[in-house]
């Protein structure tokens, strides 16, 4: 997908605070993880798909500097990660990821639950 170059930019340029250099992601494109559950990886395509028809630039399963690999990311969205849930809580995502992550994209975390219906309006 194409983007506007304001668009292109502000990926561009959150990619270089955000991403981990020697992990290139696929904008656009949904990755999914064999370590995941069906139903998560299911989740994961719904909300990609949600962002895709939008026009919200994403990329799935791309690696922080700090280490982490946040299911979805959107820079240009209102909130920039999103987490999808389906063993996990959002309390065991901040005991167990939250304080390897930077402080500006803990604020700003969307959960997923992925043992409920997908509806669009979640991620907004």
């Amino acid at each position: 997908m194409r983007y506007s170059a304001k668009v292109q930019q502000e990926i561009n340029k959150w990619a270089r605070e955000n991403l981990d250099p020697m992990f290139k992601p696929h904008w656009g494109a949904i990755k999914v993880s064999k370590a995941n559950t069906y139903e998560h990886n299911l989740m994961v395509c719904k909300v990609a798909l949600a962002l895709l028809d939008e026009g919200i630039p994403f990329c799935t399963e791309a690696r922080l500097k700090c280490g982490t690999r946040p299911d979805i990311i959107a820079p240009t969205h209102i909130r920039q990660y999103i987490e999808v849930l389906w063993s996990e809580t959002p309390e065991d995502f901040y005991a167990k990821k939250a304080h390897k992550m930077p402080a500006d994209l803990l604020k700003g975390v969307i959960f997923v639950d992925a043992t409920k219906e997908f509806e669009p309006k979640m991620l907004w």
